[in-house]
Protein backbone atom coordinates (compact mmCIF):
# COMPACT_ATOMS: atom_id res chain seq x y z
CA UNK A 1 0.00 0.00 0.00
CA UNK A 2 1.80 3.32 -0.77
CA UNK A 3 2.64 5.96 2.01
CA UNK A 4 0.35 8.63 2.52
CA UNK A 5 1.74 12.12 1.88
CA UNK A 6 0.87 15.19 4.06
CA UNK A 7 2.47 18.70 3.15
CA UNK A 8 3.60 21.01 6.37
CA UNK A 9 3.53 24.70 5.92
CA UNK A 10 5.04 26.73 8.16
CA UNK A 11 8.01 29.28 8.30
CA UNK A 12 9.39 28.29 11.32
CA UNK A 13 11.95 25.09 10.64
CA UNK A 14 12.38 23.87 14.01
CA UNK A 15 8.41 23.94 13.99
CA UNK A 16 8.19 22.29 10.27
CA UNK A 17 11.00 19.34 11.41
CA UNK A 18 9.11 18.81 14.53
CA UNK A 19 6.06 18.10 12.90
CA UNK A 20 7.63 16.38 10.60
CA UNK A 21 8.87 13.79 12.58
CA UNK A 22 5.46 12.81 14.37
CA UNK A 23 3.77 12.36 11.09
CA UNK A 24 6.38 9.86 9.77
CA UNK A 25 5.60 7.82 13.35
CA UNK A 26 1.97 7.06 11.74
CA UNK A 27 4.29 5.98 8.27
CA UNK A 28 3.61 9.25 6.20
CA UNK A 29 5.83 10.48 3.61
CA UNK A 30 5.79 14.50 4.44
CA UNK A 31 6.85 17.53 2.35
CA UNK A 32 7.68 21.21 3.82
CA UNK A 33 7.04 24.33 2.77
CA UNK A 34 8.20 27.79 4.57
CA UNK A 35 5.21 30.00 2.78
CA UNK A 36 1.89 30.03 1.46
CA UNK A 37 3.29 30.75 -1.82
CA UNK A 38 5.47 28.03 -1.92
CA UNK A 39 2.92 25.43 -0.58
CA UNK A 40 0.16 27.03 -3.65
CA UNK A 41 3.60 26.25 -6.35
CA UNK A 42 4.15 22.93 -4.54
CA UNK A 43 0.73 21.92 -4.77
CA UNK A 44 0.39 22.67 -8.77
CA UNK A 45 2.32 19.48 -9.68
CA UNK A 46 1.97 17.66 -6.14
CA UNK A 47 -1.01 15.62 -4.65
CA UNK A 48 -0.86 15.28 -0.99
CA UNK A 49 -3.81 13.47 1.17
CA UNK A 50 -3.28 16.36 4.15
CA UNK A 51 -2.07 20.02 4.79
CA UNK A 52 -1.02 21.46 7.52
CA UNK A 53 -0.92 24.97 7.80
CA UNK A 54 0.49 27.25 9.91
CA UNK A 55 -1.40 30.91 10.69
CA UNK A 56 1.24 34.03 11.04
CA UNK A 57 3.38 33.58 7.87
CA UNK A 58 5.38 36.19 6.05
CA UNK A 59 3.41 36.91 2.83
CA UNK A 60 0.21 34.95 2.97
CA UNK A 61 -0.93 34.10 6.22
CA UNK A 62 -2.58 30.53 6.73
CA UNK A 63 -5.87 31.89 6.33
CA UNK A 64 -5.12 33.01 2.97
CA UNK A 65 -3.73 30.50 1.53
CA UNK A 66 -6.60 28.35 2.56
CA UNK A 67 -8.87 30.11 0.52
CA UNK A 68 -6.41 30.24 -1.89
CA UNK A 69 -6.32 26.24 -2.02
CA UNK A 70 -10.45 26.14 -1.77
CA UNK A 71 -11.10 28.12 -4.68
CA UNK A 72 -8.67 25.82 -6.94
CA UNK A 73 -10.72 23.07 -8.23
CA UNK A 74 -7.51 21.00 -8.04
CA UNK A 75 -7.20 21.45 -4.62
CA UNK A 76 -10.63 22.16 -3.21
CA UNK A 77 -11.15 18.76 -1.52
CA UNK A 78 -7.56 18.27 -0.08
CA UNK A 79 -8.39 18.13 3.85
CA UNK A 80 -6.44 21.56 5.23
CA UNK A 81 -5.88 21.61 8.71
CA UNK A 82 -4.69 24.64 10.52
CA UNK A 83 -1.84 24.34 13.15
CA UNK A 84 -0.68 27.14 15.17
CA UNK A 85 -0.57 28.45 18.24
CA UNK A 86 -3.32 30.97 17.96
CA UNK A 87 -6.50 30.10 20.27
CA UNK A 88 -9.89 31.51 20.90
CA UNK A 89 -13.15 30.41 19.31
CA UNK A 90 -13.48 33.13 16.65
CA UNK A 91 -10.48 32.01 15.00
CA UNK A 92 -11.24 28.06 15.36
CA UNK A 93 -14.84 29.46 13.13
CA UNK A 94 -12.53 32.05 10.54
CA UNK A 95 -10.76 28.95 9.75
CA UNK A 96 -13.94 26.07 9.37
CA UNK A 97 -15.80 28.92 7.61
CA UNK A 98 -12.63 28.89 5.05
CA UNK A 99 -12.84 25.51 4.64
CA UNK A 100 -10.22 23.75 7.26
CA UNK A 101 -10.94 20.98 8.85
CA UNK A 102 -9.63 21.63 12.10
CA UNK A 103 -7.40 23.31 14.10
CA UNK A 104 -4.58 21.83 15.96
CA UNK A 105 -2.04 23.34 18.88
CA UNK A 106 1.75 23.88 17.82
CA UNK A 107 2.63 21.79 20.59
CA UNK A 108 0.05 19.00 19.84
CA UNK A 109 -0.26 15.93 21.99
CA UNK A 110 0.68 12.49 20.08
CA UNK A 111 -3.03 11.05 21.08
CA UNK A 112 -5.03 14.13 19.71
CA UNK A 113 -2.75 13.86 16.44
CA UNK A 114 -3.47 10.22 16.02
CA UNK A 115 -7.41 10.72 16.39
CA UNK A 116 -7.21 13.60 13.92
CA UNK A 117 -5.17 11.07 11.20
CA UNK A 118 -7.69 8.21 12.24
CA UNK A 119 -10.73 10.57 11.15
CA UNK A 120 -9.44 11.25 8.43
CA UNK A 121 -8.80 7.93 6.90
CA UNK A 122 -4.55 8.13 6.63
CA UNK A 123 -3.75 5.76 9.71
CA UNK A 124 -5.21 2.50 11.20
CA UNK A 125 -6.37 1.80 14.55
CA UNK A 126 -4.48 -1.35 15.69
CA UNK A 127 -5.94 -1.45 19.06
CA UNK A 128 -7.34 -5.58 17.53
CA UNK A 129 -6.98 -9.14 19.03
CA UNK A 130 -3.46 -11.13 18.54
CA UNK A 131 -4.27 -12.94 15.48
CA UNK A 132 -0.44 -14.61 15.46
CA UNK A 133 -2.01 -18.16 17.12
CA UNK A 134 -4.43 -18.45 14.87
CA UNK A 135 -1.87 -17.56 11.43
CA UNK A 136 -0.66 -20.31 13.03
CA UNK A 137 -3.42 -22.59 12.99
CA UNK A 138 -4.34 -21.24 9.36
CA UNK A 139 -0.95 -21.14 7.81
CA UNK A 140 -1.77 -18.09 5.99
CA UNK A 141 -4.25 -15.24 5.53
CA UNK A 142 -2.89 -12.71 8.28
CA UNK A 143 -0.10 -10.16 7.14
CA UNK A 144 3.23 -10.72 10.08
CA UNK A 145 3.36 -6.78 10.24
CA UNK A 146 -0.49 -6.84 11.84
CA UNK A 147 0.45 -10.26 13.64
CA UNK A 148 3.46 -8.90 14.99
CA UNK A 149 1.61 -5.20 16.36
CA UNK A 150 -1.61 -6.47 17.78
CA UNK A 151 -1.94 -7.04 21.60
CA UNK A 152 -1.97 -10.42 23.34
CA UNK A 153 -5.16 -11.43 24.11
CA UNK A 154 -6.60 -11.03 27.50
CA UNK A 155 -7.36 -14.04 29.63
CA UNK A 156 -5.93 -17.44 29.82
CA UNK A 157 -5.04 -19.36 26.68
CA UNK A 158 -7.25 -22.34 25.94
CA UNK A 159 -4.88 -24.87 26.71
CA UNK A 160 -3.76 -23.89 29.93
CA UNK A 161 -7.24 -23.57 30.79
CA UNK A 162 -8.25 -26.91 30.05
CA UNK A 163 -4.80 -28.21 31.94
CA UNK A 164 -6.28 -26.46 34.62
CA UNK A 165 -9.25 -28.15 34.76
CA UNK A 166 -7.67 -31.65 33.96
CA UNK A 167 -5.53 -31.29 37.24
CA UNK A 168 -8.51 -30.08 39.26
CA UNK A 169 -10.08 -33.47 38.50
CA UNK A 170 -7.90 -35.78 39.08
CA UNK A 171 -7.23 -33.93 42.84
CA UNK A 172 -10.75 -34.24 43.06
CA UNK A 173 -10.43 -37.72 42.12
CA UNK A 174 -7.57 -38.97 44.18
CA UNK A 175 -9.17 -36.83 47.23
CA UNK A 176 -12.56 -38.87 46.89
CA UNK A 177 -10.39 -41.99 46.82
CA UNK A 178 -8.30 -41.51 49.48
CA UNK A 179 -11.57 -41.16 51.91
CA UNK A 180 -13.34 -43.68 49.90
CA UNK A 181 -10.22 -46.06 51.19
CA UNK A 182 -9.91 -44.62 54.64
CA UNK A 183 -13.67 -45.18 55.33
CA UNK A 184 -13.50 -49.09 53.82
CA UNK A 185 -10.01 -49.62 55.63
CA UNK A 186 -11.66 -48.44 59.30
CA UNK A 187 -14.88 -50.81 58.62
CA UNK A 188 -12.33 -53.49 57.60
CA UNK A 189 -9.90 -52.57 61.03
CA UNK A 190 -13.87 -53.00 62.99
CA UNK A 191 -14.73 -56.02 61.57
CA UNK A 192 -11.53 -57.55 63.03
CA UNK A 193 -11.80 -56.26 66.05
CA UNK A 194 -15.02 -57.13 66.39
CA UNK A 195 -14.10 -61.03 64.94
CA UNK A 196 -11.07 -60.68 67.00
CA UNK A 197 -13.38 -60.09 70.46
CA UNK A 198 -16.01 -62.90 69.20
CA UNK A 199 -12.81 -65.63 68.57
CA UNK A 200 -11.68 -64.44 72.07
CA UNK A 201 -15.02 -64.89 73.86
CA UNK A 202 -15.47 -68.41 72.13
CA UNK A 203 -11.69 -69.75 72.87
CA UNK A 204 -12.75 -68.74 76.80
CA UNK A 205 -15.91 -70.52 76.65
CA UNK A 206 -15.61 -73.66 74.15
CA UNK A 207 -12.47 -74.32 72.60
CA UNK A 208 -8.78 -74.60 73.38
CA UNK A 209 -6.14 -71.77 72.27
CA UNK A 210 -5.06 -73.86 69.30
CA UNK A 211 -8.66 -74.56 67.79
CA UNK A 212 -8.92 -70.91 68.03
CA UNK A 213 -6.04 -69.62 66.63
CA UNK A 214 -6.37 -71.99 63.63
CA UNK A 215 -10.23 -71.07 63.01
CA UNK A 216 -9.25 -67.38 63.30
CA UNK A 217 -6.27 -67.23 60.83
CA UNK A 218 -8.55 -68.37 57.77
CA UNK A 219 -10.90 -65.86 58.48
CA UNK A 220 -8.41 -62.66 58.50
CA UNK A 221 -6.92 -63.74 55.13
CA UNK A 222 -10.25 -63.74 53.56
CA UNK A 223 -11.01 -60.59 55.08
CA UNK A 224 -7.99 -59.55 53.81
CA UNK A 225 -7.89 -60.46 50.46
CA UNK A 226 -11.37 -58.75 49.78
CA UNK A 227 -9.92 -56.13 50.87
CA UNK A 228 -7.24 -56.06 48.28
CA UNK A 229 -9.86 -56.95 45.83
CA UNK A 230 -12.49 -54.18 46.71
CA UNK A 231 -9.76 -51.54 46.81
CA UNK A 232 -8.27 -52.73 42.89
CA UNK A 233 -11.64 -52.03 42.10
CA UNK A 234 -12.04 -48.78 43.19
CA UNK A 235 -8.91 -47.58 41.84
CA UNK A 236 -9.71 -49.13 38.53
CA UNK A 237 -13.40 -47.47 37.81
CA UNK A 238 -11.40 -44.17 38.96
CA UNK A 239 -9.06 -44.74 36.57
CA UNK A 240 -11.64 -45.10 33.86
CA UNK A 241 -13.75 -42.36 35.13
CA UNK A 242 -10.81 -39.99 34.76
CA UNK A 243 -9.86 -41.14 31.75
CA UNK A 244 -13.25 -40.58 30.46
CA UNK A 245 -13.65 -37.09 31.60
CA UNK A 246 -9.86 -36.76 29.60
CA UNK A 247 -11.58 -37.80 26.50
CA UNK A 248 -14.50 -35.59 27.39
CA UNK A 249 -12.48 -32.13 28.14
CA UNK A 250 -10.68 -33.08 25.23
CA UNK A 251 -13.48 -32.79 22.58
CA UNK A 252 -14.57 -29.66 24.23
CA UNK A 253 -10.91 -27.85 23.97
CA UNK A 254 -11.53 -29.00 19.86
CA UNK A 255 -14.91 -27.13 19.72
CA UNK A 256 -13.38 -24.61 21.60
CA UNK A 257 -10.51 -23.82 19.57
CA UNK A 258 -12.39 -24.05 16.48
CA UNK A 259 -15.08 -21.75 17.64
CA UNK A 260 -12.33 -19.07 18.73
CA UNK A 261 -10.17 -19.05 15.01
CA UNK A 262 -13.44 -18.43 13.59
CA UNK A 263 -14.84 -16.02 15.41
CA UNK A 264 -11.15 -14.55 14.34
CA UNK A 265 -11.55 -15.14 11.24
CA UNK A 266 -14.94 -13.28 10.87
CA UNK A 267 -13.77 -10.40 13.21
CA UNK A 268 -11.17 -9.78 11.12
CA UNK A 269 -13.04 -9.55 7.91
CA UNK A 270 -15.80 -7.49 9.35
CA UNK A 271 -12.91 -4.76 10.31
CA UNK A 272 -11.53 -4.68 7.70
CA UNK A 273 -14.47 -4.47 5.70
CA UNK A 274 -15.67 -1.74 8.06
CA UNK A 275 -12.26 0.28 7.84
CA UNK A 276 -11.69 0.04 4.36
CA UNK A 277 -15.38 0.27 2.91
CA UNK A 278 -16.96 2.49 5.18
CA UNK A 279 -15.19 5.26 7.36
CA UNK A 280 -12.58 6.07 4.93
CA UNK A 281 -15.49 6.31 2.31
CA UNK A 282 -17.96 7.61 3.95
CA UNK A 283 -15.22 10.79 5.28
CA UNK A 284 -13.83 11.16 2.04
CA UNK A 285 -17.44 11.34 0.44
CA UNK A 286 -18.78 14.28 3.02
CA UNK A 287 -15.40 16.22 2.69
CA UNK A 288 -15.97 16.47 -0.64
CA UNK A 289 -19.83 17.30 -0.66
CA UNK A 290 -18.70 20.13 2.41
CA UNK A 291 -16.13 21.67 0.00
CA UNK A 292 -17.92 21.87 -2.89
CA UNK A 293 -21.53 23.07 -1.00
CA UNK A 294 -18.77 25.79 0.64
CA UNK A 295 -17.45 26.83 -2.73
CA UNK A 296 -20.28 27.02 -4.94
CA UNK A 297 -22.35 28.94 -2.12
CA UNK A 298 -19.66 31.32 -1.68
CA UNK A 299 -19.91 32.56 -5.27
CA UNK A 300 -23.18 32.43 -5.96
CA UNK A 301 -24.81 36.28 -5.55
CA UNK A 302 -27.18 37.49 -8.57
CA UNK A 303 -26.24 41.11 -9.61
CA UNK A 304 -29.47 43.14 -9.79
CA UNK A 305 -31.57 42.90 -12.72
CA UNK A 306 -29.70 39.44 -14.25
CA UNK A 307 -31.08 36.24 -14.78
CA UNK A 308 -30.06 34.35 -12.34
CA UNK A 309 -29.95 30.73 -14.77
CA UNK A 310 -28.07 31.96 -17.39
CA UNK A 311 -25.44 30.24 -19.93
CA UNK A 312 -22.73 31.11 -17.50
CA UNK A 313 -24.37 29.57 -14.33
CA UNK A 314 -25.43 26.44 -16.64
CA UNK A 315 -21.69 26.25 -17.05
CA UNK A 316 -20.89 26.83 -13.15
CA UNK A 317 -23.14 24.01 -12.70
CA UNK A 318 -22.06 21.64 -15.49
CA UNK A 319 -18.17 21.95 -13.80
CA UNK A 320 -19.79 20.75 -10.40
CA UNK A 321 -21.79 17.39 -11.96
CA UNK A 322 -18.60 16.55 -13.43
CA UNK A 323 -16.57 16.48 -10.14
CA UNK A 324 -19.60 14.79 -8.54
CA UNK A 325 -19.88 12.25 -11.44
CA UNK A 326 -15.72 11.22 -11.06
CA UNK A 327 -16.05 11.04 -7.27
CA UNK A 328 -18.91 8.46 -7.63
CA UNK A 329 -21.60 10.70 -6.10
CA UNK A 330 -25.63 9.84 -6.47
CA UNK A 331 -28.43 11.79 -4.95
CA UNK A 332 -29.69 15.63 -5.91
CA UNK A 333 -28.15 18.77 -6.44
CA UNK A 334 -30.57 21.41 -5.32
CA UNK A 335 -29.93 25.23 -6.35
CA UNK A 336 -32.44 27.39 -4.60
CA UNK A 337 -32.86 31.29 -5.90
CA UNK A 338 -33.45 33.67 -3.21
CA UNK A 339 -34.11 37.06 -4.22
CA UNK A 340 -32.54 39.93 -1.93
CA UNK A 341 -35.10 43.33 -0.73
CA UNK A 342 -33.19 46.26 -3.01
CA UNK A 343 -34.32 49.87 -2.13
CA UNK A 344 -35.48 50.74 -5.83
CA UNK A 345 -37.08 54.00 -7.30
CA UNK A 346 -38.55 54.25 -10.60
CA UNK A 347 -36.86 55.49 -13.94
CA UNK A 348 -39.03 57.78 -16.71
CA UNK A 349 -40.08 54.96 -18.08
CA UNK A 350 -41.98 53.73 -15.07
CA UNK A 351 -38.98 50.58 -14.53
CA UNK A 352 -37.82 50.23 -10.97
CA UNK A 353 -34.19 50.49 -10.66
CA UNK A 354 -31.70 50.66 -8.27
CA UNK A 355 -31.16 54.26 -5.84
CA UNK A 356 -28.05 56.19 -6.27
CA UNK A 357 -26.06 54.52 -3.26
CA UNK A 358 -25.09 58.49 -2.06
CA UNK A 359 -29.06 58.95 -1.49
CA UNK A 360 -30.20 59.04 1.73
CA UNK A 361 -32.39 55.80 2.34
CA UNK A 362 -35.91 58.37 2.53
CA UNK A 363 -34.94 58.37 -1.05
CA UNK A 364 -36.37 54.83 -1.57
CA UNK A 365 -39.44 54.48 -3.52
CA UNK A 366 -40.21 50.69 -2.80
CA UNK A 367 -38.50 48.09 -0.53
CA UNK A 368 -38.41 44.95 -2.88
CA UNK A 369 -37.48 42.98 -5.92
CA UNK A 370 -39.27 43.15 -9.48
CA UNK A 371 -39.56 39.43 -9.36
CA UNK A 372 -41.45 39.01 -5.74
CA UNK A 373 -44.24 38.25 -6.98
CA UNK A 374 -43.21 34.98 -8.86
CA UNK A 375 -41.87 31.54 -8.21
CA UNK A 376 -42.48 30.92 -11.74
CA UNK A 377 -38.84 28.91 -13.19
CA UNK A 378 -39.46 30.44 -16.80
CA UNK A 379 -39.11 33.95 -15.42
CA UNK A 380 -35.29 33.04 -13.68
CA UNK A 381 -33.87 31.19 -16.50
CA UNK A 382 -32.65 31.60 -19.86
CA UNK A 383 -33.60 29.78 -23.16
CA UNK A 384 -30.07 27.82 -22.97
CA UNK A 385 -29.87 27.05 -19.65
CA UNK A 386 -33.44 25.42 -19.79
CA UNK A 387 -31.55 23.49 -22.55
CA UNK A 388 -28.81 22.65 -20.59
CA UNK A 389 -31.15 20.91 -18.06
CA UNK A 390 -33.24 18.99 -20.72
CA UNK A 391 -30.02 18.00 -22.68
CA UNK A 392 -26.84 17.36 -20.72
CA UNK A 393 -26.09 13.78 -20.14
CA UNK A 394 -24.79 15.22 -16.74
CA UNK A 395 -28.15 15.64 -15.50
CA UNK A 396 -29.81 12.59 -17.44
CA UNK A 397 -29.06 9.10 -17.01
CA UNK A 398 -25.68 10.02 -14.28
CA UNK A 399 -26.84 9.44 -11.35
CA UNK A 400 -28.01 12.65 -10.30
CA UNK A 401 -31.04 15.15 -9.81
CA UNK A 402 -31.19 18.60 -10.80
CA UNK A 403 -33.49 20.27 -8.39
CA UNK A 404 -34.23 24.07 -9.69
CA UNK A 405 -36.29 26.19 -7.44
CA UNK A 406 -37.42 29.98 -7.46
CA UNK A 407 -38.48 31.41 -4.10
CA UNK A 408 -40.46 34.14 -3.85
CA UNK A 409 -40.22 37.04 -2.00
CA UNK A 410 -41.82 35.80 1.18
CA UNK A 411 -40.10 32.30 0.98
CA UNK A 412 -36.67 33.66 0.37
CA UNK A 413 -34.20 33.81 3.23
CA UNK A 414 -31.68 36.58 4.08
CA UNK A 415 -28.04 35.50 4.03
CA UNK A 416 -27.09 38.56 6.19
CA UNK A 417 -28.81 40.61 8.04
CA UNK A 418 -30.30 44.08 6.25
CA UNK A 419 -29.01 46.78 8.69
CA UNK A 420 -31.62 48.26 11.25
CA UNK A 421 -30.97 52.04 11.10
CA UNK A 422 -29.39 52.63 7.37
CA UNK A 423 -28.54 56.22 6.50
CA UNK A 424 -27.75 56.05 2.64
CA UNK A 425 -29.21 53.94 0.20
CA UNK A 426 -26.10 51.87 -0.61
CA UNK A 427 -25.81 50.56 2.71
CA UNK A 428 -29.13 48.76 2.50
CA UNK A 429 -28.70 47.77 -1.11
CA UNK A 430 -24.99 46.39 -0.39
CA UNK A 431 -27.07 43.29 2.09
CA UNK A 432 -29.40 43.12 -0.63
CA UNK A 433 -27.11 42.02 -2.71
CA UNK A 434 -25.98 39.02 -0.72
CA UNK A 435 -29.11 37.97 -0.10
CA UNK A 436 -29.72 37.98 -3.79
CA UNK A 437 -28.11 34.72 -4.47
CA UNK A 438 -28.33 31.13 -5.26
CA UNK A 439 -28.10 28.56 -2.54
CA UNK A 440 -26.47 24.86 -3.36
CA UNK A 441 -27.30 21.79 -1.50
CA UNK A 442 -25.82 18.33 -2.63
CA UNK A 443 -27.90 15.47 -0.69
CA UNK A 444 -26.40 12.37 -1.02
CA UNK A 445 -28.34 8.74 -1.27
CA UNK A 446 -27.44 6.88 1.47
CA UNK A 447 -26.96 3.14 0.74
CA UNK A 448 -27.22 0.56 3.54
Amino acid sequence: MPLRRALVVDDSKSARIALKKQLEKYNLSVDLADSGEEALEFLKDHNVDVVFMDHVMPGMDGLQTVTALKSNPRTATTPVMMYTSKEGEVYVSQARALGAVDVLPKQVEPGVLFGMLLKLGLVRDRRAPDYREFDEHLGAGVDADDSEDAEEPVGMPVPALLNRILEDQHSALRSEMLKSHRSFAKQVAYEIHKQQKADALAEAENAPEQRAEGAGLPMLTGVLAATVLLLGMLFFQARSERDALRDDLGRLSTAIEQERLSSFALNRQLTDNFDDAGTRSEMAMLELLNTLTWAMNESATVPFGEVPFNAVRAEQISRLLTQLVNAGFQGTVRIESHLGEFCLASDATGTYQLVDPELPFTACALIGHPLEGSNLLSSRQTQSFESFVAESPLVNGSGIELEVIARDRLDSVARVQYPADPVSAGEWNRAAAQNNRLEYSLLAIRTP
